[in-house]
């Protein structure tokens, strides 16, 4: 068979089936890459419902929690009246209530913290949350014992003239150190001053640290009161069972929600 040489038209062609070949793969690739970001704009998407999902239902159950919590609260409190059951008995029997409820919680929070490792999401993530749950209970109890002061005026039997839950600041000592501290509700007059620590839960270390702390920062951090008189009160929805021989030792009055009211209990109260 005779050999056909080349021509410039076969060269040419063999070129330009080339470009269609090198065309086509392009063509093949971006339909490719086409494909892979609309699949991975997908899954993002999916993903996205997913935790806004799991932060709807973690929000439900807090509120949830938040409610029973509240509710049993009030049952325990009218059934300790119907009763007739001492106060003694009573905190003695709340506290272990409150003992088994941590231990519940803690035992729902194991469980929820696996079920969101095996959903891929980490507990850190939802911590905001939980922060965000305590700040809002600690300003209700804030509010809540405020209103009640403020109506009075008057603390462990002495008369006050202002009342104020903006006492915060930050300042250096001479050598350098910060100094900063917050003051939940003081109460004034021209020769005391009544410091109030307001807590959800007031647990057995709390005294203590209101005797060691709170006065000497409030004096150094408010020089215009600093001779003034200082009387220590700790306020609370709930006690752990040392904290009332603790705070009368130190002369601390507690300020305890008994049904619909509050119970003062300064006959102990000592000045600073």
């Amino acid at each position: 068979m005779e050999k056909r040489e080349l021509t410039a038209a076969d060269v040419w062609a063999m070129f330009a089936e080339s470009d269609r070949k090198i065309a086509e793969g392009h063509r093949l690739l971006d339909e490719k890459l086409a494909e892979n970001d609309r699949k991975l704009a997908e899954s993002n998407r999916a993903l996205n419902e997913k935790l806004a999902e799991n932060d709807r239902k973690l929000t439900e159950s807090n509120r949830a929690l938040n409610e029973k919590l509240a509710e049993n609260d009030r049952k325990l409190t009218e059934k300790f009246k119907e009763l007739g059951i001492e106060r003694r008995e009573n905190d003695r029997k709340l506290t272990e209530s409150n003992r088994a409820l941590n231990e519940k919680l803690a035992e729902n929070d194991r469980k929820l913290t696996e079920k969101f490792e095996a959903l891929g999401i980490k507990v850190k993530d939802i911590n905001s949350n939980v922060v965000g749950i305590g700040h809002s209970n600690g300003e209700y109890a804030e509010e809540y014992f405020y209103n009640s002061l403020k109506k009075k005026m008057e603390f462990a039997g002495v008369h006050f003239d202002d009342i104020s839950t903006d006492f915060k600041l930050l300042r250096k000592t001479p050598d350098g150190k910060r100094v900063e501290d917050q003051f939940d509700i003081v109460m004034l007059n021209g020769e005391a001053a009544a410091i109030i620590e307001i807590k959800y839960k007031a647990r057995k270390d709390d005294p203590k640290q209101i005797v060691n702390q709170k006065v000497s920062n409030f004096r150094f951090l408010f020089p215009d009161y600093a001779k003034l008189k200082i009387y220590l009160g700790l306020a609370a929805f709930s006690f752990e069972e040392s904290i009332e021989q603790e705070a009368k030792e130190l002369g601390i009055g507690l300020l305890k929600q008994v049904g619909e009211t509050i119970e003062y209990e300064t006959q102990w109260v000592r000045a600073y």
